[in-house]
C-alpha cells in the first residue's frame, strides 16, 4: 500500500504522500491482481506493507481483508500475517479491523522517542503518539508486535539512544527492528548529505552504536537473530525468514516484487500506472528477470549471511544455484576464512558458512567479494 501522511526524507520504498489518491480505487486493483495472480494460494505468511497500510480507513482496511482472504484463503493457512503501522494512523478502529480481518502480527514504525529527531526524518507522529499506539494494538488483541527503530542520527549520544531502547524495553515488545540510518540514492536525506547540510555519523560511530544496540537488546532477552532483527525466544518474523532463506513469495501491489523458481519481478511502481494496467485487464509488471546461476548464489549469499547463527546451508545454495560456492568463490573464502570474517560450521544437514562477529560487522564489504559479473537475463 505505498501511501503515506508525508514522505520521510531518509525513505527509498516505493511510496508516495497521500493527497487526493483514490484508496478504494487502488484497493479495488490490489485485488484485482490477487485474483489473477493468487487465487487459492493458502499463503503461509503474509505481510502488508508500504508505505503505510494503516492510512486505510478502517471499513475499507475491513473489506480489503475479507475479499483478500476469500480470493487465497490467507485467514485459514497463514502462520503469521503482519501489518506494517505508523503511529499517526493506528487508531483503535483501524487497529480492531485489522485484528477481526486476520492480522496477528503488527509492526509499528516508531523510529525514535525523541521529537527533534523525528522532526528532521519527516515523521508526523510524537513519542507519546507511538507508545500510545503500542497499547492500542495490545487492547486490540495483538500478542505480536514489532517495533522499528532508527540510531545514528548526528549528534546522537549513546547515553540518548541507551535511555530510548530502556524504555522500548518496558513496554515488552515481541519483536524490534532497529536499523543504522542509511543514506539512498534519490532520498531527500541524501541529497541534503551531498550538499553538505547534513553531517552523517563516523563509521566509528555507528559501529559503536551497532554494539551497543545488540548488547542492550539481549540484556532485555532479545536475540538478535539478523542483522537489524531482534525477537523473544519464538518470535522471529516466519516471513522476512523466508526472504533471508530465499524461500519462494510473491508481490502483489504497486512496486512489489517477487521470486519464484529462479525467476525474480516487479511491478510497475507508480500507482497511477499499476491501477490503469490491471483495470485493462494486463499484468502489472514492470520487469521480470530470469535469473543465472552465479546471481542466484550471489543473492543467496546476501541474504543468507545477515543470519549469524544459520548462515547458508552449502548444500542447498547449489541446489537452488547449480553451483559449488567452495569452487566458485575459492579465493575469496579462503582469504575471508583465513581473516576470521567467516567460518564454516557443520551441520546434521551439511557445511554452513556465516559470518564470525567481526565479519558481520563489515558484511557489506564482504559481499562486495561475491558480486557477480554480467547481467542476468530478461524474460
Amino acid at each position: 500500500m505505498p501511501f503515506c501522511v508525508s514522505k520521510c526524507r531518509y525513505c527509498d520504498f516505493n511510496s508516495y504522500a497521500l493527497t487526493d489518491q483514490d484508496l478504494e480505487r487502488h484497493v479495488d486493483a490490489v485485488l484485482q491482481e490477487a485474483r489473477a495472480r493468487i487465487t487459492k494460494l493458502n499463503p503461509q505468511t503474509v505481510f502488508f506493507g508500504g508505505g503505510t497500510p494503516s492510512l486505510l480507513p478502517a471499513g475499507l482496511l475491513h473489506r480489503f481483508l475479507t475479499e483478500l482472504d476469500s480470493i487465497c484463503g490467507f485467514q485459514s493457512s497463514s502462520l503469521e500475517t503482519t501489518m506494517e503501522a505508523n503511529p499517526e494512523s493506528f487508531d483503535r478502529a483501524t487497529s480492531q479491523a485489522a485484528f477481526e480481518g486476520g492480522v496477528n502480527r503488527v509492526s509499528i514504525g516508531i523510529q525514535s522517542l525523541r521529537p527533534e529527531v523525528l522532526q528532521a526524518y519527516d515523521r508526523v507522529h510524537s513519542p507519546e503518539t507511538a507508545l500510545g499506539a503500542f497499547e492500542i494494538a495490545r487492547n486490540a488483541g495483538f500478542q505480536r508486535i514489532n517495533l522499528d527503530l532508527i540510531y545514528a542520527f548526528p549528534g546522537q549520544s549513546e547515553r540518548k539512544w541507551l535511555n530510548d531502547l530502556a524504555t522500548i524495553h518496558t513496554l515488552g515488545a515481541e519483536h524490534l527492528s532497529c536499523y543504522e540510518l542509511s543514506y539512498e540514492p534519490g532520498t531527500a536525506l541524501t541529497r541534503l548529505k551531498d550538499a553538505g547540510r547534513w553531517q552523517a555519523a563516523s563509521e566509528e560511530t555507528c559501529a559503536a552504536m551497532f554494539e551497543i544496540t545488540r548488547e542492550a537488546n539481549e540484556a532485555a532477552g532479545y536475540e538478535a537473530y539478523e542483522v537489524s532483527a531482534f525477537a523473544k525466544a519464538g518470535e522471529a518474523s516466519m516471513h522476512n525468514l523466508s526472504y533471508w532463506r530465499s524461500l519462494n513469495y510473491v508481490g502483489i501491489g504497486a512496486g512489489a516484487a517477487g521470486w519464484h523458481q529462479g525467476v525474480r519481478r516487479r511491478n510497475l511502481e507508480r500507482p497511477e500506472q499499476y491501477e490503469a494496467a490491471v483495470q485493462r485487464g494486463k499484468d502489472p509488471v514492470a520487469e521480470a528477470e530470469q535469473l543465472n546461476p552465479a546471481t542466484v548464489l550471489f543473492d543467496h549469499l546476501m541474504m543468507g549471511l545477515r543470519l549469524p547463527y544459520e548462515g547458508v546451508l552449502i548444500p542447498r545454495a547449489q541446489h537452488l544455484s547449480g553451483l559449488d560456492l567452495r569452487k566458485v568463490y575459492a579465493n575469496e573464502l579462503r582469504e575471508l576464512l583465513d581473516r576470521k570474517l567467516l567460518e564454516i560450521i557443520p551441520s546434521v544437514q551439511g557445511d554452513r558458512l556465516r559470518t564470525t562477529h567481526g565479519g558481520l560487522m563489515i558484511l557489506d564489504d564482504i559481499l562486495t567479494r561475491f558480486l557477480p559479473e554480467g547481467p542476468s537475463m530478461s524474460v
